[in-house]
């Protein structure tokens, strides 16, 4: 099948600017879902997914045995299990309902860095390219963040990272795919795309002055609520953390890097939820 339209996907940690991060790309050009969840006050700028996804991600991770916050490794037979539930054809169904066939749309719900064996190819046989874009942020600043909105312990969110961060990576490994990193893309949003652009193989829309305008007004400083040091190596899951963060870091130059993606192997073999 002929891929003639083409679906970014904001893959990525909960708390990882992947809200910021959508909303550019929505401002660049790519239809945004019909039904947008609301801003909250964890959020104030808005979420920019779709209440429809997040719902149907949540049934398929139960339908599996897992739930958003889970660290341990998704079950072979995911797909199966979707299949079987009717919860493939439903991913099908929203896709077409949610953005009634634009041919260039950006789809982001956290939950999907874990599904992306169900969602690439329904949206390749909707006739999609998928471009993958993998947001990073400093774990321990992940961590505080889920920590002060779902009150969770700092070792629990740094699991979360953990899982989401391995799982996104190893599910878009091969194809073309971009990092961006939330403090780059605070610092340089303009650099920071076009790099994007040149290792996604595929030209951005051109923006107007007023789609300027409004990105550079979309990143503000508020958006940032910790700005904590990165993870120290003097705890098992400081270690791993720390070496998943500077094994992610190197994508951002190369996304294709063999020593960072076997350093990302290394971290997926001895991962232990905690």
């Amino acid at each position: 099948m002929t891929l003639d339209k083409r679906a970014v996907l904001v893959l990525g940690m909960h708390r990882s600017g992947t809200s910021a991060l959508t909303r550019i790309i929505n401002l660049m050009g790519f239809s945004a879902p019909k039904t947008l969840m609301a801003a909250t006050e964890a959020n104030e700028a808005g979420f920019w997914e779709s209440e429809v996804f997040m719902d149907l991600d949540e049934r398929i991770l139960k339908a599996c045995g897992h739930k958003w916050s889970s660290r341990k490794a998704m079950a072979a037979d995911l797909v199966d299990v979707a299949q079987r539930r009717g919860l493939t054809g439903e991913v099908r169904r929203a896709i077409a309902e949610e953005y009634g066939g634009a041919p260039a749309i950006v789809l982001k719900d956290p939950r999907i860095s874990r599904l992306m064996g169900i969602y690439r190819p329904v949206l390749e046989e909707a006739g999609y390219r998928i471009s993958p874009v993998l947001a990073l942020r400093n774990p321990v600043e992940v961590a505080a963040s889920v920590t002060k909105r779902d009150g969770f312990s700092a070792a629990k969110g740094l699991g979360i990272w953990l899982r989401y961060t391995l799982d996104a990576e190893r599910a878009t490994r091969g194809q073309p795919r971009t990092v961006i990193a939330f403090d780059e893309l605070m610092a340089d949003w303009k650099g920071t795309m076009a790099r994007a652009e040149a290792q996604l193989g595929a030209p951005w829309p051109t923006l107007s002055a007023e789609g300027v305008a409004e990105i550079d007004g979309t990143l503000k400083p508020t958006l940032r609520h910790h700005a904590l040091a990165p993870p120290k190596s003097t705890s098992w899951r400081g270690f791993l953390a720390a070496r998943t963060l500077d094994a992610m870091t190197r994508l951002i130059e190369d996304p294709h890097d063999k020593a960072a993606c076997r350093t990302l192997d290394f971290v997926s073999a001895v991962f232990r939820p905690f």
